[in-house]
C-alpha cells in the first residue's frame, strides 16, 4: 500500500508568519486613520478609520497576515489588537500562531 503524500490546502497553511515577543512592541495608533504602506495595500485599499469595527479588524487581519515584524510593531497596537481579538478572524495558522505566543488572546476569545 502506498504512502499519501499529503499537500496544503492553501498558501496560508505554508506561508512564514510573523509575531513579536510581546504585545507591548506593538506601538501601532489606536485612533484615527491607518494608512497601509503599499506593500501591504496591494488589494487597493490604503486607508482604514480605526474608529470603525469593520476597518479595525479589516486592517489588523491584513497586517498580522501580510506583514513584516517592522510593520507589526508600527501598525498594530497591542492593547487594541487584545480588545478586538475576538471579532478578528485571521487565516487559521495566523490565529494559531499568536495564540500561541500569547495565551491571553485564546482565553479573551
Amino acid at each position: 500500500m502506498s504512502e499519501r503524500i499529503s499537500t496544503p490546502f492553501s498558501s496560508a497553511e505554508v506561508k512564514p508568519y510573523e509575531v513579536v515577543d510581546s504585545l507591548a512592541e506593538l506601538h501601532g495608533p489606536e485612533h484615527g486613520v491607518l494608512r497601509l504602506p503599499i506593500e501591504l495595500a496591494w488589494g487597493g485599499r490604503t486607508e482604514f478609520d480605526l474608529e470603525d469595527e469593520y476597518d479595525r479588524t479589516a486592517v489588523y487581519k491584513i497586517v498580522l497576515e501580510e506583514g513584516t515584524k517592522q510593520h507589526l510593531e508600527e501598525l498594530v497596537n497591542g492593547r487594541l489588537l487584545a480588545a478586538i481579538w475576538q471579532q478578528m478572524r485571521p487565516a487559521r495558522p495566523v490565529r494559531a500562531l499568536w495564540e500561541k505566543q500569547f495565551p491571553q488572546l485564546r482565553a479573551a476569545a
